[in-house]
């Protein structure tokens, strides 16, 4: 399950941004506007436990490489929506790297997460992870993803 992979990494609502078809442009700027965009949505989605964002994100051939060095699927992936639970959080991007290769796209972050616990405690994690999406059918996918954990 992509929420537990990620750590409950979340961002900001772009609402059905994915699903938008491209526009003509192709400049570095505005893929890096559309990518910020898909990823917003991604983080966002793992705090709403949104199955269908992800089912439409994935790509078939999706695989994410967690930090315990494991391979999920993205069937697994998407079987383990059905144990998430919504929460709240924030979540800020530092360091982002974006590499624009045609229609592939390597995106690169720090993610920091907070979360508060029930017994009230401020959770606060750190990851660097990266996201690996291609541009088909005029939208984005993701293809391959992986965390690491930052101590």
């Amino acid at each position: 399950m992509r929420i537990i992979a990620l750590l409950a990494v979340g961002l900001y609502p772009a609402i059905g941004f994915a699903q938008q078809p491209a526009g003509p442009s192709t400049t570095p700027e505005h893929v890096r506007r559309e990518i910020l965009a898909v990823e917003e949505h991604i983080g966002q989605a793992n705090f709403d436990c949104d199955y269908k964002f992800f089912a439409s994100i994935e790509a078939a051939e999706f695989i994410f490489t967690t930090a315990a060095g494991g391979v999920i699927t993205r069937a697994e992936d998407l079987a383990g929506e059905k144990d998430c639970r919504p929460s709240k959080g924030t979540y800020r991007l530092d360091d982002v790297r974006i590499m624009t290769l045609g229609d592939v796209v390597v995106f690169n972050a720090l993610a920091t997460t907070t979360t508060t616990k029930a017994s009230g405690e401020r959770l606060v994690r750190t990851q660097r992870f990266t996201d690996v999406l291609i541009r088909r059918d005029g939208r984005w996918q993701l293809v391959a993803g992986h965390t690491s954990r930052v101590p």
